[in-house]
């Protein structure tokens, strides 16, 4: 399978046409990443987009009292990074491999230069972000629900 027809794969990816997919082909860099490599560490200024060709990932976050609490473990043809992609904050949160995994890389550089000259690369996105932000506010609300349940039940 070519780059290009891994990134059509992808769920931000899945609206671009084939030149778009094309020149997008053109930025990634493949990556190794042996089991329990961080891939990401929460709080780190990097950005860059990581889109899983193989392998799983689990996405982390530290708590305030220091556990980790896992929000998802991932596999092809996920993503992750693109909150740090798109705003160059720091990362959110860690990404480990949680086994041999390839990753291609995006460069939030190369993904602003490319945004300049083809502006529907970023509207073809907005679904899939769109979307990922309605699934955290699902989540949210039933963690809530059940903190409330397990509040009035003490």
């Amino acid at each position: 399978m070519t780059t290009e027809e891994l990134l059509g794969r992808v769920p931000i990816f899945a609206g671009l046409n084939r030149e778009q997919l094309s020149r997008l082909s053109r930025l990634v860099v493949s990556r190794q990443f042996p089991r329990n490599s961080v891939l990401i560490r929460e709080g780190d200024g990097d950005a860059a987009l990581f889109v899983i060709v193989s392998g799983l990932v689990g996405v982390t976050k530290r708590t305030p009292t220091g556990a980790q609490l896992e929000l998802a473990r991932l596999t092809a043809p996920d993503f992750v990074g693109d909150m740090a992609l798109l705003d160059g904050m720091a990362r959110s949160a860690s990404v480990t491999a949680l086994e041999d995994t390839e990753c291609l890389v995006l460069s939030r550089q190369f993904f602003f230069a490319t945004l300049r000259n083809d502006p529907e690369i970023a509207v073809a996105m907005l679904p899939t972000l769109s979307l990922r932000i309605r699934l955290l506010e699902k989540r949210l609300m039933q963690f809530s629900a059940n903190e409330v349940n397990r509040h009035s039940l003490a």
